[in-house]
């Protein structure tokens, strides 16, 4: 039996065989990380060190680069955007990163229905390349969010209402299988692949392109609104009434949060307004609007420079976490989520660059039924009625205080879901692009979903790639 040494020298000779077999084949597109050029969100992934980094240009150049791994059995992470929250999950520790920001394409069919998308591309590219055409697609609120973890995970929109996820509206994808092969998955081709694709996250390949539902879009109302934590519960009255009353108006969509501010150590809410139409005052804002507020942001403008101020709430540097739980919409139960992470910041208001923030959204019954399309995709949501989406967000600034800020969420979990079970409105699914790397999303998903995953998994990836014990750990595993 090798000792550890043995092993880990021989882990190191391969590492090397791959950088040199690489270097070989893709030259200046390799960089080391003496090389300064990259940049991440999270601080925790910029602590992280890979034996390289490399930026194929195409299809092609990510077979070759899978199968140069494969044969080494070097570790690596895909990087899309690169707004995850863990090591490896795009930034591979010690192994290779392999960074699709150079496959940014856009390709609008001439019937302007659908749009190819490279996998490279992060939110803002995406919206700025498709207003030349005044279309848009289904994507998010944050400007360098990843098209490729956004969209595998679901991909909540202010489109959903109208149109669903957005893994309800890629209609194929292009992907690269654990063996090197290209092949392009959907609803009659592939059609296994397809729905696994269809929230199963980076579990089957690397995903190069995707065609995507194309959208006319010029502007629409959108923008925040902040308000005194005096006004919580007029806040948390009208946001059950417009994921309620209002939910057949499809063309709206909105959140709401509440924060900590540490420097003024005060709690507020925002609200961010969305109609996909240019519409400055909107029928269901109408009492939103008679409640005082402290500022506004709220205008009419490009889905692109929306997305921007949406970044500009969660910039780059700090260590973040992310953790969520679903439920049945009920303004009493917003209020008591709010009190949760009120009473749980006290021991920890001190921790530097400490920001939480707990954000509200609705996931309409049209964005459910669409999930039921074309095969059905693997999130397994089943509700007869609208949800709502809750999710903690936490930044901090020093890894010190990682052990704090993790019993912070962990604590607001546990505390979250006996609040909602003990009220009856609990939903056991978790969208998995908010949920805390202990949380368990695909279990969410239903047993018969899960297995179904895991099925596809080991039909295409027999030696286990993509695996928690394969090359690629990153992010929720299957197995």
């Amino acid at each position: 039996m090798a000792t550890r040494n043995e092993f880990e020298h021989r882990q190191s000779t391969q590492r090397r065989l791959c950088r040199s077999k690489l270097s070989s084949e893709f030259g200046p597109n390799l960089h080391y990380p003496a090389d300064g050029n990259f940049t991440v969100w999270d601080a925790k992934q910029t602590e992280v060190e890979s034996a390289c980094r490399v930026e194929p240009s195409n299809p092609q150049d990510v077979s070759k680069i899978l199968s140069i791994l494969v044969d080494h059995w070097c570790r690596f992470a895909v990087k899309g955007g690169g707004h995850a929250r863990n090591p490896d999950d795009s930034v591979s520790v010690g192994g290779v990163t392999v960074d699709m920001h150079l496959m940014r394409s856009i390709q609008v069919a001439p019937h302007r229905k659908t749009v190819n998308l490279g996998s490279g591309h992060v939110l803002y590219t995406m919206y700025h390349g498709l207003e030349a055409f005044n279309l848009t697609t289904i994507g998010g609120r944050v400007a360098d969010v990843g098209l490729g973890g956004y969209a595998l995970g679901g991909g909540i929109s202010n489109l959903s209402p109208k149109y669903g996820l957005a893994v309800d509206n890629i209609l194929e994808y292009e992907i690269v299988l654990p063996n090197a092969t290209i092949v392009h998955a959907s609803e009659h081709h592939n059609p296994d692949l397809y729905f696994a694709l269809r929230g199963g996250m980076n579990n089957f390949g690397i995903v190069t392109r995707y065609t995507m539902r194309a959208v006319p879009q010029k502007y629409i109302l959108g923008g925040d609104k902040t308000y005194s934590s005096i006004q919580k519960d007029k806040i948390a009255n009208e946001a059950f009434d417009l994921t309620t009353t209002w939910k057949n108006d499809t063309d709206m969509a909105f959140s709401y949060g509440y924060s900590y501010d540490q420097a003024s150590d005060q709690l507020s809410l925002s609200f961010t307004h969305a109609y996909t139409q240019p519409v400055l005052h909107p029928a269901p804002f109408t009492r939103l609007e008679k409640i005082p507020y402290k500022s506004s942001t709220v205008r009419i403008d490009r889905m692109s420079n929306l997305s921007l101020e949406g970044a500009s709430h969660t910039p780059s540097g700090s260590r973040n976490l992310f953790a969520t739980m679903t439920y049945h919409p009920s303004a009493d139960m917003d209020r008591r989520i709010m009190e949760i992470m009120a009473e749980e910041i006290q021991p920890i208001k001190h921790v530097a660059g400490f920001f939480p923030n707990v954000i509200f959204q609705p996931l309409y019954e049209g964005a459910i039924r669409a999930g039921h399309e074309r095969g059905g995709n693997a999130l397994g949501i089943k509700a007869d009625g609208p949800l709502t989406i809750c999710l903690l967000t936490v930044m901090w600034s020093d890894r010190q205080d990682d052990d704090a800020v993790n019993a912070f969420v962990q604590k607001w979990i546990q505390r979250v879901q006996a609040a909602t079970v003990q009220a009856g409105s609990h939903h056991h699914w978790l969208y998995i692009n908010y949920a805390y790397h202990q949380q368990d999303p695909f279990s969410g998903y239903g047993q018969h979903n899960k297995q179904r995953l895991i099925d596809v998994q080991k039909a295409i990836d027999q030696r286990g790639v993509f695996t928690s014990r394969g090359l690629c750990r990153g992010y929720f595993k299957l197995q």
